[in-house]
């Protein structure tokens, strides 16, 4: 199991328990396949209630920068929801994942990522999130995200089902794929 740890250990502003927030990473860490003895660091600014979360890798260890919105409940301000919890954790740890993989090749930061590379590879990663029980995809609402980026054809909707049900692409084949279904809504 990876090593898990989170910041601040005891939450004054939101309704947040360190121990679970751990426990569900650990949990996520061991079903996307990270290395046992991989260090995670999960940071949680509770003073910032929109949602957002910044993965880093350093050595092979992970540091999660999340903000008190990206794990709180949408009906209960303040308060913790395990379920997006479980999907803010699930996506940068798959990520995280892919990045160590030799195999997945160099992927940009995910602040140099392009919007449709973005959504490709989102919705790789949600479709193995999906088959591995971390989360429940939604893939209707993920293909609608998947064709604002790369157009509205039956070739879009092709490579959206490629991306989903693929389990052990690189980022080039991400890359290579996105680039497809772009290219067809131009020519369509």
């Amino acid at each position: 199991m990876a090593q898990v740890t989170v910041t601040p250990e005891t939450f004054e502003l939101i309704a947040f328990d360190s121990t679970e927030i751990a426990r569900i990473a650990g949990e996520v860490a061991d079903a996307v396949g990270l290395e046992p003895g991989v260090r995670v660091e999960v940071v949680v600014d509770e003073a910032m209630l929109v949602a957002r979360s910044v993965t880093t890798l350093a050595g092979g260890n992970i540091r999660i920068e999340a903000t008190g919105g990206a794990f709180e409940s949408l009906r209960q301000p303040r308060t913790f929801d395990e379920e997006r919890c479980r999907t803010v954790l699930g996506h940068t740890l798959m990520r995280a994942h892919d990045r160590l993989d030799p195999k997945f090749g160099a992927a940009p930061e995910d602040v140099d990522l392009s919007v449709d590379l973005e959504a490709a590879w989102a919705t790789y990663v949600e479709g193995r999130l999906d088959r591995l029980g971390v989360v429940r995809g939604r893939p209707t609402r993920r293909v609608y995200q998947f064709r604002v980026r790369h157009g509205f054809s039956d070739v879009v909707d092709a490579v959206f089902d490629r991306l989903w049900s693929s389990t052990d692409l690189s980022f080039e084949d991400i890359s290579r794929l996105s680039a497809e279904a772009a290219g067809s809504a131009v020519s369509a």
